[in-house]
């Protein structure tokens, strides 16, 4: 009787328990899954902002992009006074005087692109003036002048057409965001060239001057105005940006389909796991369960990884061929990031997936006779170039006495060096990087060698020495650290324990790190053209 009590009462707990940690478990995914699809969001919105072209010209009393001049009514028979200080540019007063019917003055700047053109200002939406002010008229006027278009040129025989709008101030301090579009020809002057509402239409590609000036202004008023400076912003897409906007959405689209596949997958697969350990407590099969589970995390994972990879190929596949086609500066760099993200990312899904057999127990060498020369050589190629654009002095040498012919994993041996020799690079701003392979001992026909890996980058602090070797720990600033996932060192240490050895790291913080891996290898004599017997060793979980 007792014992049915307990078992009644297990088989109670045990759901409440699984469900509870099924919770928990599904949360931190959900948060993980959360986070990836963030990251793609922003590797998204950098494609679209890098793919909308931003027009800004900022004219200001420093730029010198400018010739500035004044006029008054005094062109006109006027008695109008305006003055400049030629030591203070964008700076000038006015004294309005009787002697004409519209007494004005006013102070412009003649543009000049340099192609006896004016200015392109077709894809400016907003102009933003920032003055001083000093006065007793409540308003100014700006006025642009510009090459009139085709169907107006030839009655204005050469005259540049005046787009003006008035803006309202005030004594002191004026910020004022003036649409583009509110500049218009003034009525008078379009019925005096007899222009129709069509010809009249403004033009704004071909911009001669620029200039503000006086609105309505009565005799007796005295202003001064001090601008600090007159910005003309705008956007504009073009059939190649727009291309790359809908990558960018292609790219948003992928991410939420694999975090959507993902928690399913990782859903059913919790439902899995539960009902195994329900199992496993009450019927006394740990083992079986145990297998089960492994058997479907295997094939979970295999899935993820098709799941994964195939979209993201995609991604850098439409990359290579963007990559070819006619694109400025600013959308190569947009594209080349893109896919140097895809790239990364499927390192990073390599990294996972190394980690996942590790915890499995399925991670497995392969001993076979290689060319330990050609293998230090081969990685030696590779950063060789990376090193260079970094302006580092980078080495790769052999030992005279280091055998040529060894036995071994030469796939993880390639991975170790390039993961130490990768941080090495990434992690040194000047100076040098140095891969030394020298020979310990040799006992009989097995020799101990040891890879020396040299920096004079950042160096590592003393208490980040021994966490470096953890998954997803990575030492330093966190911007040294947003490049990587925190895996290379672990899964490089896991692999050099397989292998019988040892994994050490010396450094100097801010001066160098030393990297020294230590293994011993069967010697192969008399060449390595014979047939090779693969040996095989399984890494098991910790």
């Amino acid at each position: 009787m007792r014992k049915t009590t307990d078992l009644a009462a297990a088989k109670a707990e045990a759901p409440e328990q699984g469900a509870r940690g099924a919770r928990l478990g599904y949360a931190d995914l959900r948060l993980e899954a959360a986070i990836f699809l963030l990251v793609a969001v922003s590797f998204a919105a950098v494609l679209g902002k890098s793919a909308i072209t931003t027009q800004k010209l900022v004219l200001s009393p420093e730029s010198g992009q400018f010739e500035g001049y004044t006029y008054s009514d005094a062109e006109n028979g006027g008695r109008s006074i305006i003055s400049a200080d030629p030591r203070r540019p964008l700076s000038w007063s006015c004294e309005i005087r009787e002697g004409s019917p519209y007494p004005y003055c006013g102070y412009g700047l003649q543009l000049d692109s340099g192609k006896a053109r004016g200015l392109d200002f077709s894809h400016v939406q907003t102009i933003i003036l920032r003055f001083s002010y000093r006065g007793e008229d409540d308003r100014l006027r700006l006025v642009l002048k510009t090459t009139p278009g085709p169907a107006a040129r030839d009655k204005l025989k050469g005259e540049p057409m005046s787009l003006a709008a008035d803006i309202p101030v005030v004594n002191g301090r004026n910020e004022i965001r003036l649409p583009l579009g509110k500049l218009a020809p003034e009525q008078w002057w379009v019925t005096s060239h007899g222009l129709s509402t069509a010809e009249a239409a403004p033009v704004f590609d071909d911009v001669r001057s620029v200039s503000i000036a006086t609105s309505d202004a009565k005799a007796g008023a005295k202003l001064a105005v001090a601008v600090d400076d007159l910005t003309f912003e705008g956007s504009y897409l073009s059939t190649e940006q727009f291309y790359l906007i809908i990558l960018g959405v292609w790219l948003v689209l992928s991410a939420g389909f694999l975090v959507f596949r993902f928690l399913r997958m990782r859903r059913d697969y919790e439902a899995r796991q539960q009902r195994h350990t329900l199992e496993a407590r009450l019927l006394a099969e740990a083992h079986a369960a145990s297998e089960a589970a492994s058997s479907a995390k295997s094939r979970f994972l295999g899935n993820m990884s098709h799941e994964l990879r195939t979209p993201l190929n995609a991604i850098i596949g439409y990359t290579y061929w963007l990559n070819r086609t006619e694109l400025d500066a600013k959308q190569r760099a947009a594209v080349q990031t893109v896919q140097a993200s895809g790239e990364h990312l499927l390192g990073v899904i390599s990294d996972l997936l190394d980690v996942a057999k590790i915890e499995a127990g399925k991670f497995d060498l392969l001993a076979a006779p290689f060319d330990l020369h050609d293998c230090v050589a081969g990685v030696s190629e590779m950063f060789r170039l990376p090193a260079e654009e970094k302006g580092l002095d980078f080495t790769a040498t052999v030992g005279p006495d280091v055998p040529r012919g060894v036995e071994g994993d030469e796939k993880r041996i390639r991975q170790v060096l390039i993961n130490l020799v990768g941080n090495a690079v990434k992690f040194t701003s000047a100076g040098r990087v140095d891969l030394h392979v020298s020979v310990v001992e040799v006992a009989g026909r097995t020799a101990r060698l040891r890879f020396a890996v040299d920096d004079t980058g950042i160096g590592i602090p003393p208490d980040q020495l021994e966490g470096i070797f953890h998954p997803f720990e990575q030492a330093g600033e966190a911007a040294d650290r947003s490049s990587g996932t925190g895996l290379g060192l672990s899964i490089s240490g896991q692999i050099v324990a397989l292998m019988g050895g040892d994994l050490r790291v010396e450094s100097t913080l801010g001066q160098s790190s030393r990297f020294t891996v230590e293994i011993a290898v069967p010697i192969v004599e008399g060449g390595l053209d014979g047939p090779a017997v693969p040996r095989f060793r399984r890494l098991s979980a910790p």
